[in-house]
Order: C-alpha cells, then structure tokens, then sequence
C-alpha cells in the first residue's frame, strides 16, 4: 500500500529543536514531540514507515524570512526524492509575483500558511493579490486551521478564501478546524468544491473518535489526504492509527495515496 503524508514540517539542524519545542508550548500538548523536525530525521522514519513520499515545508512568521525559507525548502527536497516541496508566503510580503514564479520555475507549487504563527488572519485582505496570483497560476495553497483559543483560521475564514477564488485549491488542515470539532461549524466548509483537508493533529488529540469520523464523512471522499504532523507527531505512528480507523480499503487507499497523487497533478507521483 503506497502512502503520502502531506503534512510534515523541517527545520535546519540548528533551529529545529527549539522551533519544534516551541510549537508543543503554544499548543499545549499532551505529550512531548515525537521527533525535532531535522531532514535527516524525517528521512529515516519515512524509509521505516515504509512511507513514500513527504510533503515538507515551513511557515515564515516575517515577511524577510520567505526566500530564504523557500530555497532551504527547494534545496532539501531537490536532495530527497521522498519530499514534495511547498513554500511559503507572509502577508507583509512584498515581491509576491516574483517569488511566486520562483518557486513554480523550481518545482514548487503551493504554499504554507499558519496563521497563528505568522500573527495574521487566514482571510486577511493583504494575502488576496497573492492568492488571486496563485488561482491564476495553478498554485495551491495549505493553510493551518483553527485554535480556539484565537479566532484567526477557523472555518469561516477559509470559505471566504475558498469562495472569493473559487479556482484556488485549498488545503485545510486538521480535518478543518483543529481542536474545535464541532462539525457544524465544518460542514459549510467541507462542501465547497475547491476545499480539500488532512487529518493530521486530529485522531491524536481524542480519545472517541466517533466526532472525528463524522467530520471526515462530511467531506468529499476524494478531498481527504493522510498526514502526520511530523514532527510533533510520529509519521510511523501516525500511519498505523489511520490504518485503524477501520476504513474502508478503497477508501483507506485513496487518503493515503491516491486522492493527493490526483491532486499534484503537476508530476507524476
């Protein structure tokens, strides 16, 4: 069975501890992190999962640190071939369009965002030339979602992205709103055409996971993709707790594989 996971986070050697520690501390979470976020790290627990393919990328929480980010994204995963490439932008950002065709002449061709630590709203207008280029462009973009402790990326921000560019493809995260599993809230989000999630961070965090499976029913079957949440969560682990979901195998085939090797239509997976 080949397998995924669209959603792991890497750091130099030199940062990573500290910026995956400090991840757990905002978050609060039940355990300490799995692992620290390093590439070689990350390439040993995908080769021991028997894992295929990563997608890897990191947030820019100021707008200076996006190029610089983005070629240590490029420059990793032009050394793994396990690793799918995604970059990321900064609503204060300012040379968009260049980079924007930086990264797409390199392979790139989505972009990260994680609202919480980029200290701006999912929605927030300064990001819409860069998601209007990005529609434009055939770019996806990935997004982290929902805290509730904050109001910054929860559902109803990303379905006014995903419905003021309806050919935008959006990814979001943790079934949809992270740590709020109320699927009314979700639902809305869940049915526009455009919007695509993974379940990552999410299975870990209930002991029932009955609601859970009620929001990923809610969703189109083939916009469902696996993901670990490497490094605070373990791709291994991660992986067997999908394969306990006791899904269905076609459906357990397409959220590991199949449905996000449609989607990166930009190459062969």
């Amino acid at each position: 069975m080949r397998v995924i996971d669209v959603h792991t986070h890497i750091f130099p050697d030199t940062l990573a501890r500290k910026a995956t520690v400090a991840t757990a501390e905002y978050f609060d979470l039940p355990e300490p992190p799995n692992h620290y976020g390093t590439v070689g790290e990350l390439v040993e627990v995908l080769e021991e999962a028997g894992i295929d393919y990563a997608m890897v990328f990191s947030a820019a929480t100021t707008a200076h640190q996006v190029e610089h980010i983005n070629r240590y994204i490029y420059e990793e995963a032009a050394k793994q071939p396990k690793f799918i490439p995604c970059g990321t932008l900064h609503a204060d950002y300012q040379n968009y369009r260049e980079e924007l065709r930086w990264l797409r002449e390199h392979g790139i061709h989505g972009v990260k965002i994680h609202p919480e630590f980029q200290h701006f709203t999912l929605d927030d207008e300064r990001l819409f030339p860069m998601f209007e280029e990005m529609e434009r462009e055939d770019m996806f973009l990935i997004a982290h979602m929902g805290d509730p402790r904050v109001n910054v990326s929860g559902p109803e921000r990303m379905i006014r992205v995903a419905t003021t560019f309806p050919r935008l493809q959006c990814i979001g995260a943790h079934l949809g709103n992270w740590g709020d599993w109320d699927i009314e809230k979700i639902r809305p989000l869940a049915k526009l055409p455009n919007v695509y999630t993974d379940i990552s961070s999410s299975f870990s965090y209930v002991k029932d996971p009955a609601p859970l499976m009620e929001i990923l029913r809610a969703y189109d079957p083939t916009h469902i993709f696996h993901g670990s949440d490497y490094p605070i969560w373990c791709p291994k682990k991660e992986l067997e707790k999908t394969l306990r979901l006791g899904l269905p195998e076609d459906l357990l085939e397409d959220i590991l594989f199949h449905n996000f090797a449609r989607f990166y239509h930009y190459r062969e997976l």
